[in-house]
């Protein structure tokens, strides 16, 4: 396991397989910062590679998810501020953090406990899945501010929930509910406040207890049917099935199914 006590402004903790990523700037209601944005754009690699992570959540400290880039900050105080965009870079901060988010390669939940707004909806949205407290706000605040939506919104949303939905939302930057969310397909699940953190936590055990590798593969193979042919895809499918039925784990799997016992998977 590795050990992730050098963030400043990120809180992760590790157990049983789960890793929860708390945003931790609560006074800001978890904006980002130049300092967390580095944070968020390291994170990933990190929990990619930590065997002893199968889940990950990403959520908030406090009243809030993420309220977004924090605007009232210096932004030249870090060296290597990852907000000042070079000429020769294409896709920006905002498109290097959802990249790194979505090419985390293990399943990850968006456990909106508060506002989501902005850049940090574009977070929430940029997760597997995404569950949100009753109280929870999401608000695509772009256009009210005379911007078009980035960290990867428009390419989340869409995919999620279709292309005139999320256009009216992002028009109108409508502020969503919990219960709205989930009516409109944003989350997968809606808990009450005071169960919130137990509900996120049994759904990410839940999927943590599964095997690892087929875990994964069926993350990359679900991604892949977004934009291939059907011919192509189920070649990749095949491809996938293969590699996941001669595991260790696919092995238990079929062991504990004989014995009517709960499979214990170890990734290999």
């Amino acid at each position: 396991m590795m050990a992730y006590d050098d963030y400043q402004h990120l809180v992760i903790e590790v157990e049983d397989g789960v890793a929860v990523v708390r945003m931790n700037r609560p006074e800001k209601l978890n904006a980002f910062n130049p300092r967390m944005g580095l944070e968020l754009l390291r994170a990933p690699a990190e929990l990619r590679d930590d065997a002893s992570v199968r889940c990950v959540v990403l959520t908030g400290t406090g009243r809030g998810f993420c309220s977004g880039v924090d605007t009232s900050e210096d932004r030249g105080a870090v060296a290597d501020n990852p907000f000042h965009r070079r000429p020769t870079d294409e896709i920006g901060y905002s498109g290097r953090v959802t990249l790194a988010w979505h090419e985390l390669d293990k399943p990850s939940i968006g456990a909106i406990n508060g506002v989501a707004a902005g850049g940090g909806l574009g977070l929430a949205m940029a997760q597997d899945l995404r569950v949100a407290a009753e109280s929870a706000r999401l608000i695509p605040i772009f256009t009210v501010r005379g911007i078009s939506p980035e960290l990867g919104l428009s390419w989340t949303a869409t995919r999620a929930i279709g292309t005139a939905r999320t256009l009216e939302w992002f028009y109108t930057g409508r502020e969503l509910s919990g219960a709205q969310a989930l009516e409109w397909g944003v989350v997968n699940h809606v808990y009450p406040d005071d169960q919130f953190e137990q509900g996120t936590r049994e759904l990410a055990q839940r999927i943590a207890d599964g095997a690892p590798i087929a875990l994964s593969l069926t993350r990359r193979t679900v991604h892949y049917a977004q934009n291939a042919p059907l011919r192509e895809h189920l070649i990749y499918e095949a491809a996938n099935v293969g590699i996941s039925g001669q595991t260790e784990d696919t092995v238990e799997g079929r062991a504990a199914i004989r014995e009517r016992r709960k499979p214990v998977f170890h990734g290999r």
